[in-house]
């Protein structure tokens, strides 16, 4: 096995299914070998002829490409139905992988001049609120060319209950040809026809601009510097989400948002200071570092300290986003840019 192989492999596949790559984010302290082994237990580690792609042969099949040495990609011609399941189980056991959590903004261009021809929303506050607002639920599926704009002009009425969750474009290139390519918002890749240097460099733009965003967060986390003349000097700022809609119920809110469940993975127990903030000194259960969190009813603000990890906050703004607000945004004027970056890199 090796790239050409690949290549030929998903020539081979477009032309009678759909070629999927799953991307996640890893944590290989020990390197890609030793955490592929330990987190696919059910699965054989196979090296190949390219020192970063290795081949897991098991209840799934995939070649696993972390030449991306925080994003990998995970390639299968398997029915979804098989795949997404198993590597749901396999990720909810580890602290040492996450999902790529895309935030809306980012499956709304994912290539510039390329049109949506499908466009989905899956919107549900039921996790997080007892009460249904003004939209409580809003499941949505639109194909064909106005499929854009017509969750555009649903989104201009009711824009903190309609998020992308999945898109499908087609793409033409004059080097490449066509491709097309559907994304869904936990980093999940389905291509057909086309050439597989064409399907890369789509997952590549869109991994590169979450990437922005969650090295964007990890720069803000608070942590101490030490001075030659001693001392230590404090940098960093906390991370502050400002919600378009209030919290209609702040307990059950912090209640289920800090329950340890899927797919905040978060877990704290809430105090209030007296003053209308509630304080949360939680645990991040993807790396099982800790954070702290101020929430009021019109925003929250989350603590990263050194050594946590940037995707959690990416994880907790796009399932914010679908089960809360989808028009939250964030203070920090340059992370708020990259939450919402149409720019391709």
């Amino acid at each position: 096995m090796n790239r050409e192989i690949l290549a030929s492999d998903f020539a081979a596949a477009t032309s009678r299914n759909r070629w999927k790559t799953f991307v996640l984010e890893a944590h290989p302290d020990n390197g890609a070998s030793e955490l592929l082994t330990e987190a696919f237990v059910d699965s054989k580690v196979e090296a190949t002829d390219d020192v970063y792609l290795h081949r897991l042969t098991g209840e799934v099949d995939f070649v696993v490409d972390h030449l991306n040495q925080r994003f990998w990609s995970l390639h299968t011609t398997e029915p979804t139905g098989d795949a997404a399941p198993y590597l749901r189980r396999v990720v909810t056991k580890r602290r040492d992988l996450d999902w790529m959590w895309l935030p809306s903004e980012h499956l709304r261009a994912i290539w510039s001049d390329a049109s949506p021809k499908l466009v989905a929303t899956n919107f549900s506050t039921g996790r997080l609120t007892p009460t249904i607002g003004a939209v409580g639920d809003l499941k949505l599926r639109v194909t064909g060319q106005a499929a854009g704009q017509i969750l555009e002009a649903l989104g201009a009425g009711f824009e903190t209950a309609v998020p992308h969750s999945h898109v499908g474009i087609e793409v033409v290139d004059e080097h490449f040809g066509s491709i097309t390519e559907f994304v869904s918002h936990d980093g999940r890749f389905m291509a057909s026809g086309g050439d597989f240097g064409f399907h890369q460099a789509i997952v590549r733009r869109v991994v590169d601009r979450y990437r922005r965003f969650v090295e964007g967060a990890e720069r803000r986390a608070l942590r101490w510097k030490e001075l030659p003349e001693g001392g230590a000097r404090p940098y960093g700022t906390p991370i502050t989400l400002r919600f378009s809609q209030r919290i209609p119920d702040l307990d059950y809110f912090l209640e289920q948002l800090f329950s340890a469940s899927e797919p905040f993975r978060l877990w704290g127990l809430p105090r209030h200071d007296g003053e209308g903030i509630a304080e949360v000194e939680a645990v991040d259960l993807h790396v099982g570092e800790r954070l702290r969190f101020d929430i009021t009813p019109d925003w929250l603000r989350v603590y990263l300290f050194e050594g946590g990890c940037g995707n959690t906050v990416a994880r907790l703004v796009s399932n914010l986003q679908h089960h809360f607000d989808g028009a939250l945004s964030i203070v920090d004027e340059d992370l708020d840019a990259a939450l919402k970056s149409r720019i391709n890199l």
